[in-house]
């Protein structure tokens, strides 16, 4: 008897032990994950160069237009090439507001369960 309330026990502790370390496990991919993140945000980030917009037009084949300097170029990329194929004037280029291009998953997250919640019928009382 005292056999069997220890071993439960220890398999017990075990257990919580494990899900202890599963845990701190999962924590610190989340932090790691974030600070890479950063680090290659920090590295994408030019004064001088950016990407205004992008459009997939084939498997693996990309037109974008980006901004060196003041002056807007358009290029084709593709797997293993980057072809130059033109200048566009300034006037030419809609941007979209910062607040459009940007959004939190919070934001995303809520917006979707506040549809879901409106999609959901009440049951009727009887």
């Amino acid at each position: 008897m005292i056999l069997s309330v220890t071993s439960r026990t220890s398999e017990i502790a075990q257990f919580l032990t494990l899900l202890v370390v599963f845990i701190f496990v999962l924590f610190l991919c989340a932090v790691v994950a974030k600070w890479m993140g950063n680090v290659q945000k920090d590295q994408g980030s030019s004064v001088n160069a950016e990407v205004i917009d992008t459009i997939r037009i084939a498997q693996g084949k990309w037109v974008q237009i980006i901004r060196v300097g003041s002056k807007y170029k358009v290029i084709a990329v593709c797997k293993d090439t980057v072809t130059y194929l033109g200048d566009v004037d300034e006037g030419d280029i809609i941007q979209k507001a910062p607040d459009e291009k940007s959004f939190s998953f919070s934001s995303v997250l809520s917006k979707a369960f506040a549809d879901k919640k409106n999609e959901i019928p009440e049951k009727d009382s009887k």
